[in-house]
């Protein structure tokens, strides 16, 4: 029994006839394939962004530096800018940096114990689901923490462009008193 009187997942999945036991299964790998999936395709936009990121933060503080000694107001918007867009980049890489990822399957060694003890399938199947009900949560839970550092990435880097315009065009109207 587990916590509060419940069964545990692995007893209840004991229960279900062998037919129920292969589609749960089949269900829970087509799951965890389309969660691969999608944490692939969350990869390559966050790598994407990423790139576009760092091109535009050395562009715009490329652009601070030049102006340094003709602008001194639009220097320090651009490298204020380029700070901004460097805050977006640290997050975007956040999100594309490789993360503990549970895939669909199991190394053969890994049933061993349950035919050292002679385990039958259907409570094999049983143990497999479970632990890939486990292995779901896990890489939803990593897939949300990527999510969540792509989206405060795009955020900063919005809030940035709008403030860096702002300001320049405040600095462009000649009212930014600098």
């Amino acid at each position: 029994m587990g916590t509060n009187m419940q069964k545990s997942l692995v007893d209840v999945l004991k229960s279900a006839d062998r037919a129920l036991l292969m589609e749960v299964l089949r269900e829970a790998e087509s799951r965890l394939q389309s969660q691969l999936s999608s944490a692939l395709a969350a990869d390559m936009r966050a790598i994407t962004f990423l790139g576009f990121l760092a091109a535009v933060t050395v562009a715009t503080f490329g652009a601070g530096m030049a102006a340094m000694d003709k602008s001194f107001p639009i220097a320090v918007i651009a490298i204020f800018t380029g700070s901004g867009f460097g805050i977006s980049c640290f997050y975007a890489f956040e999100a594309a940096r490789p993360i503990d990822f549970q895939f669909v399957g199991n190394d053969p060694s890994s049933w061993r114990r349950d035919i050292e003890a002679s385990i039958a399938l259907d409570d094999a199947l049983a143990e497999q689901i479970a632990h890939y009900d486990e292995m779901l949560k896990d890489n939803r839970k990593a897939m949300e923490e990527s999510a969540s550092h792509l989206e405060r990435s795009a955020n900063i880097a919005r809030i940035t462009m709008g403030i860096g315009a702002f300001f320049a065009v405040m600095h462009l109207f000649g009212l930014l008193p600098l």
